[in-house]
């Protein structure tokens, strides 16, 4: 790894990124959105990556330096209450052994900056960061929950601003109010995505006859994993509820597991209120961006604050409007009645109400989709965030 060329525009030393290597599409689209522009930049940079896998593969693919640190395999944080504090404390004992070898890693790479964005390794990146004398930059993927004993999560993580060099980077206006007030540096930097890579003028792979939707039907598109809080059952639930009013709409449903309780329960559903042939299941998907060219609208149902919601920018970048819950960050980023709709709140009710906005508003889907698209390019693209990434640890390598 060099140091030189721009380096000096980026501050002292490399960015090294601390990876946990089992991230899911949004964090890992987010770690390759940034190497790739940090690339493009002509800053060095590197990732130490905790787990072997697909996420460390990929990092390689797009010419990153990775060096491994296998940690093994962690129990999931599950639970609440005392169990999720001593599951806390055992995560803890794994990190202190980490500690060690990830401080030689940003000895070896005599890294400037360290970034990362799982939640669970703040108090190990920040303790690298405070004994190796740099900053710790967390780019917040998620709202900070409030399910500990004496919200002991947030007072971990502020005393990590405060005292371990630690800087976090909010995903959105919402998930900075999640860290609750504190006397330390805070930045907000909303995610972007590669424009070329959701391009609506490329064609897609797929095709609406491939899935037995019929070309003249109105295709709402939900792109999240199969679970409660994402609030696929209460999209259908409300699209019951209209009837012939919404005999036009389709809904295509994106993501897995399939075989779960919850996609069982939803399935039942659908083919006791007569729905069979117009929600239309695909579970795991690869080629996103050829799903959602099929769709007209495209729906981030989720039921309690999304922390950003990617495939909001997502559908935007390809041109299609967005219906979304306000709460969290589809609020900030969708205009309602101008890139979409906001669904009021997340009960059948309100989403009701939002499908009966989105049927209003079909003479006008074109028009919506091209503010959307102009709207995500002025403000959602890899290159903007990258740059606002750089900006902010640039401003800030003196620990």
């Amino acid at each position: 790894m060099t140091t030189s060329g721009t380096a000096a525009a980026a501050g002292k030393g490399p960015v090294l990124g601390l990876v946990l290597g089992t991230e899911g599409y949004g964090v890992r689209r987010s770690w390759l959105e940034l190497f790739r522009g940090l690339q493009a930049r002509d800053i060095p940079s590197a990732a130490v990556v905790l787990r072997r896998g697909e996420m460390g593969a990929a990092l390689e693919a797009v010419g990153t330096s990775v060096a491994y640190i296998d940690v093994g395999a962690t129990p999931p944080m599950a639970g609440g209450g005392i169990r999720k504090y001593r599951q806390l404390l055992s995560r803890g004992a794994v990190q202190l052994k980490v500690l060690r070898a990830l401080r030689s890693e940003i000895n070896l790479a005599g890294a400037g900056t360290l970034v990362l964005q799982s939640p669970l390794e703040v108090p190990l990146a920040g303790l690298a960061a405070r004994l190796s004398g740099i900053r710790a930059y967390w780019m917040m993927p998620n709202a900070i929950s409030s399910g500990y004993p004496f919200d002991l999560n947030r007072r971990v993580y502020r005393f990590a601003f405060r005292h371990l060099n630690v800087v976090p980077i909010a995903n959105s206006l919402f998930t900075d109010t999640t860290i609750g007030r504190g006397d330390f540096e805070r930045h907000i930097c909303q995610l972007g995505i590669d424009p070329a890579e959701f391009d609506p003028a490329v064609p897609g792979g797929v095709r609406r006859a491939d899935l037995g939707i019929p070309e003249n039907a109105i295709v709402l598109g939900v792109f999240a994993r199969m679970v409660a809080e994402k609030g696929q059952l209460r999209l259908a639930e409300a699209l019951g509820d209209l009837g012939n009013e919404a005999a036009c709409i389709h809904l295509l449903l994106c993501g897995g597991p399939l075989h779960s309780a919850y996609a069982a329960e939803l399935k039942s559903f659908v083919q006791d209120h007569g729905l069979t042939g117009r929600v239309h299941f695909t579970g795991p998907i690869s080629d996103v961006a050829s799903y959602y060219k099929i769709c007209d609208v495209v729906v981030n149902s989720r039921l309690d604050p999304e922390p950003f919601g990617l495939s909001v920018i997502e559908g935007m970048m390809l041109g299609k409007p967005v219906l979304a819950h306000k709460a969290g960050g589809p609020g900030e980023t969708v205009i309602d009645g101008q890139t979409g709709w906001h669904i009021q709140g997340p009960d059948k009710a309100a989403f009701v109400a939002a499908l009966r906005r989105v049927l209003a508003g079909l003479p006008r889907l074109a028009e919506i989709g091209q503010a959307a698209r102009a709207h995500a390019l002025a403000n959602f693209t890899s290159d903007r965030t990258v740059g606002r990434i750089v900006d902010i640890i640039t401003g800030g390598r003196k620990a």
